[in-house]
C-alpha cells in the first residue's frame, strides 16, 4: 500500500508539474497572439502549479515511509535527515522553487512575469538531472542535455494542449486556427527531438539488447507504443482538423477538442509508465534481478 501511494504521487507530480511548466512556456511563446483566453490559460497554469506544489510536499513526507516501507516512516527523524540531505531532497527542493516561480509569474501578465514563469518552468524542469539514473551514470555530462531537452519538449507539448482546448473555445475561430497552425509547425520539428532524445539517454544506460526484455525495457517499449499513438492524433490535428478549423467546416471545433483531449489523456499515461519505470527499476537490471525488487539507485 505505501508503494502505490508513493508512485501514485511521483505521477500525479509529474502530471500537474508538466501541466504547469508547459503552461508558462506555452504562454512565453504565444500570449502576445491571444486576445481572449490569456487570463484563463494562466489561470490554468497558477491551479496546476499549486497543486503541484501540494503533491511535492506529500511527496517529500512519504520518502521516509517508502525508504522504512512502513507508515511509521513518516515519524522517523533520522530518515527526513536522510531524505534532506540525498540528492532526492535538493532535487524535490529546486523542483518547489520553480514550480513557486511558474505561478508567481503566471499570476501577472506582461513579458517580465512571462519570463519569470519560464525560468521557473526550466528550473522545475532541470532538477530531474540532480537525481535518478542519469544523475549517477559515469556519462552524466551527456545524459543531462538530453534529459533536459527530452523533458522541456514533452512538457511544453503536454502543458500546451489545455490551453490550446482553451483558445478553441475563447478566441474567434480564425484567430484560433493560426495559433494553433503556429504551435503545429512548431512542434513538427520540435516533437521528433523527444524520441531522438530518449533514444540517447536508453542507448547509454542500457547495458544491452537484452536489458529490452527485463522490465526496464519493457516499460520503455509501452511509453513508445503510446507515442506512436499520440503522434497518429498529432498527424490528425495537423492535417485535417486544423484545416477543417480554419475552413469553418461544422463540428470541426468539437472534434479538435476531442482530439487534444485524448492527446491529454495519452500523455497522463505516459507519465505514469515513467513514474513506475523510473521509481522501480533500474535500466542494469535483468528479470532475475527484478524479482529480488528494485535496487537502491532506482529507489533515489
Amino acid at each position: 500500500m505505501t508503494e502505490l501511494a508513493w508512485v501514485a504521487l511521483r505521477a500525479a507530480s509529474l502530471v500537474l508539474l508538466f501541466q504547469a511548466a508547459g503552461a508558462a512556456l506555452f504562454s512565453a511563446a504565444f500570449a502576445h497572439r491571444l486576445e481572449h483566453s490569456t487570463s484563463t490559460i494562466r489561470r490554468t497554469g497558477v491551479r496546476a502549479a499549486a497543486g503541484a506544489l501540494a503533491v511535492l510536499a506529500a511527496q517529500y513526507l512519504l520518502e521516509p515511509v517508502h525508504l522504512a516501507g512502513e507508515w511509521a516512516g513518516i515519524a522517523d527523524a533520522s530518515l527526513h535527515r536522510l531524505v534532506l540531505s540525498s540528492s532526492t531532497g535538493a532535487a524535490l527542493a529546486v523542483r518547489a522553487a520553480g514550480v513557486a516561480g511558474v505561478a508567481l509569474g503566471l499570476r501577472y501578465d506582461g513579458l517580465a512575469a512571462r519570463s519569470a514563469a519560464a525560468g521557473g518552468s526550466l528550473a522545475a524542469l532541470g532538477s530531474f538531472a540532480l537525481t535518478g539514473h542519469s544523475a549517477v551514470d559515469p556519462h552524466r555530462l551527456l545524459l543531462a542535455p538530453l534529459l533536459l531537452v527530452h523533458l522541456m519538449l514533452a512538457a511544453f507539448w503536454f502543458g500546451s494542449l489545455w490551453p490550446l482546448r482553451q483558445l478553441c473555445a475563447l478566441e474567434p475561430r480564425a484567430q484560433a486556427a493560426r495559433v494553433i497552425e503556429a504551435f503545429s509547425s512548431g512542434a513538427l520539428w520540435l516533437v521528433p527531438l523527444i524520441p531522438l532524445a530518449g533514444a540517447g539517454i536508453a542507448a547509454v544506460l542500457l547495458p544491452g539488447f537484452a536489458a529490452l526484455l527485463a522490465p526496464y525495457g519493457l516499460l520503455l517499449g509501452a511509453k513508445l507504443m503510446l507515442f506512436a499513438a499520440l503522434m497518429g492524433l498529432a498527424a490528425l490535428n495537423r492535417l485535417r482538423l486544423t484545416p477543417a478549423l480554419a475552413r469553418g467546416e461544422p463540428g470541426a471545433l468539437p472534434r479538435l477538442r476531442r482530439s487534444l483531449a485524448a492527446e491529454y489523456v495519452l500523455i497522463c499515461a505516459v507519465l505514469t509508465v515513467t513514474a513506475v519505470l523510473t521509481g522501480f527499476f533500474s535500466p542494469a537490471q535483468t528479470e532475475r534481478d527484478a524479482s529480488a525488487g528494485p535496487p537502491a539507485t532506482a529507489r533515489a
